[in-house]
C-alpha cells in the first residue's frame, strides 16, 4: 500500500521506495510462510494456522485485491497470497478433525464454519474499505500526498495499517493459544516462526515506522495507543512463540501415521458420585 505517496519536500526521495521495499520484503517472508506451513500441515496431517486468523487473512486478502489495491505490485501480492491459501485451506479442511475430535460439531462442519467466518471476515473489510475510501482526509493527519485511483486525500497506508494489524493480532496470539492448548507441534515449526515473525516486522512495523519517522504528519497513527497495543502484543507473542514450542517438542508423541499428539498426560475428573434409589 502507498506505492504511488508523493511525500511533501521535507521527505528524503529514498523513504517511500524505502518503505515499499520493506513491505515487499514482508510479503515474500509471509509467502514463505504459507509454503512452509501447508508443508507441515500436510506432514503431521494437521493444520497451522487458527481458523478464525485463517479467515480474517484470506477475506482481507480478498477484499484488498478487489477494492483496495490499484498499483500492480500490489495486485501481483494480493494474487500470490490467494494462490498460496489453497494448500492452506486444503490441508485445514482435510486434518482440522483430528484436533477437533473433543468437538464433533465443529470437526463434522469445518468447511461450514470456515465459510461463514470468511463471509463475515469479506462483509467486515469491504465496510471498512467502503468507509474509508468513501471520502478524502480520513483517518490521522494531514493525508496531502496520499493517492488512491487519482485522488489526493486518501491513505490507504493507513487503512491497511490498523486492518492488516487486526489480523496480525488474531494470527499471533491464535497461534501461540493453539500451541498451548493442543500441546503439539502440528503444523508449526521453528521455520514457519521466523518467516511469520520476520514478515510482521518488515511488511508491517518496519515499512510503517518508517514512513512515521520521516513523514509523522501523516503517519501518526503509528504511535497511536491502540497501534502501539497491537504491536507489542504481537511482538510479544512473536517472543514467546519459540521458547513454548520448543518446550512442546520436547513433551509431543508421533504416532505411527505420522500425526503428532501431546506427551502430557491429561488427569481426569472423578466420576460424579451417585445416590442408589432403595
Amino acid at each position: 500500500m502507498g506505492l504511488t505517496d508523493t511525500p511533501p519536500p521535507h521527505v528524503p526521495s529514498w523513504v517511500v521506495p524505502a518503505s515499499g521495499a520493506l513491505l515487499i520484503t514482508g510479503a515474500i517472508f509471509w509467502d514463505m510462510c504459507y509454503v512452509l506451513m501447508s508443508i507441515r500441515s500436510h506432514r503431521t496431517k494437521s493444520y497451522g494456522m487458527p481458523l478464525f486468523a485463517l479467515a480474517l487473512n484470506l477475506s482481507w486478502e480478498l477484499i484488498y485485491a478487489v477494492r483496495v489495491a490499484e498499483h500492480p505490485f500490489e495486485r501481483l501480492g494480493f494474487l500470490v497470497w490467494l494462490l498460496l491459501d489453497v494448500p492452506l485451506v486444503y490441508t485445514t479442511l482435510k486434518n482440522a478433525k483430528h484436533e477437533w475430535r473433543h468437538a464433533p460439531l465443529v470437526a463434522n462442519n469445518i468447511g461450514a464454519f470456515l465459510a461463514i467466518m470468511v463471509a463475515l471476515g469479506c462483509a467486515g473489510n469491504y465496510a471498512v474499505a467502503d468507509w474509508w475510501l468513501s471520502a478524502p482526509g480520513t483517518g490521522y493527519g494531514d493525508k496531502s500526498g496520499k493517492w488512491w485511483a487519482g485522488r489526493e486525500g486518501f491513505d490507504c497506508t493507513e487503512l491497511a495499517f490498523w486492518t492488516a494489524g487486526l489480523a496480525q493480532f488474531a494470527l499471533g496470539t491464535g497461534c501461540l493459544a493453539m500451541l498451548l492448548v493442543r500441546g503439539h507441534s502440528g503444523g508449526a515449526s521453528y521455520a514457519i516462526w521466523f518467516c511469520r515473525a520476520l514478515g510482521t516486522l518488515t511488511g508491517w512495523i518496519g515499512s510503517t515506522g518508517l514512513l512515521w519517522w520521516y513523514w509523522p504528519e501523516a503517519h501518526g497513527f503509528f504511535v497511536n495507543p491502540m497501534s502501539i497495543f497491537l504491536m507489542t502484543t504481537c511482538l510479544a507473542c512473536d517472543t514467546a512463540y519459540p521458547f513454548i514450542l520448543a518446550e512442546v517438542r520436547r513433551s509431543e508423541q508421533i504416532l505411527s501415521d505420522g500425526r503428532l499428539v501431546s506427551g502430557i498426560p491429561v488427569k481426569k475428573s472423578a466420576a460424579p458420585i451417585t445416590k442408589k434409589r432403595l
